[in-house]
């Protein structure tokens, strides 16, 4: 058989029905009818915070403002001895009263912390042993030998005067502080009490705002 026949046997009957049935799309299923689409919850958003975010912004806020509070306090605290160490800088080491404007600056700056009845007489050995307690260890025992000598004639050499301005300075930048010297120490070191007479007058308390008053000798 020719194949050229055979071919033409195969193809013609595919072409020439053109009515025979073309397969269609299953029917959809009842059952899937009834079913809903899938709802997604809303996205959560930034606002309203919850209570934990409010309680976590409260206690910042408390601690910054107990800090705030604790910084001014403290700046307040020092005010005096800040403006003695200014006032200690300018007085001259060289000049004869170097060392009764070195004491009077001490006592009026203890009087901004304590009241002046427990420092205006505070004199001597007490004074010293008092002053000694606020100093750094290496740096005892030699203040009140130094501030003795007010009442001699010699003055400082300029050693020693630049010590007593180190031992000066020491004590203000001290951040211990500053208490009443106790009642027995200063009875037995020969404390004398107050009492009202021009010597107690004539100190006054180191004034942040005001640091031109004049020093008066102890």
């Amino acid at each position: 058989m020719d194949p050229a026949t055979v071919n033409s046997e195969i193809v013609t009957p595919v072409i020439a029905n053109p009515q025979a049935p073309v397969p269609m799309a299953s029917a959809p299923n009842p059952a899937l009818a009834d079913l809903q689409d899938i709802i997604h919850p809303d996205p959560i958003g930034a606002w309203p915070w919850a209570i934990g975010y409010w309680l976590v912004l409260a206690l910042v806020f408390a601690l910054i403002t107990l800090l705030v509070i604790w910084l001014k306090k403290r700046a307040r605290d020092f005010a005096p001895k800040k403006a003695a160490k200014q006032l200690l800088s300018q007085l001259d080491r060289q000049a004869p009263s170097y060392i009764s404007d070195v004491n009077s600056l001490l006592k009026r700056t203890a009087m901004s912390y304590i009241s002046r009845d427990a420092i205006a007489s505070l004199d001597g050995e007490a004074w010293a042993t008092w002053l000694d307690s606020y100093l750094p260890a290496p740096k005892r025992q030699r203040i009140g030998h130094l501030l003795a000598k007010r009442h001699q004639p010699t003055p400082l050499t300029l050693v020693e005067a630049n010590e007593l301005h180190e031992l000066a300075q020491a004590w203000l930048a001290s951040k211990a502080t500053l208490s009443a010297p106790e009642q027995n120490l200063v009875q037995a070191k020969g404390y004398v009490q107050a009492s009202g007479n021009a010597q107690a007058k004539s100190q006054a308390p180191i004034q942040p705002a005001d640091t031109k008053q004049p020093e008066a000798q102890c």
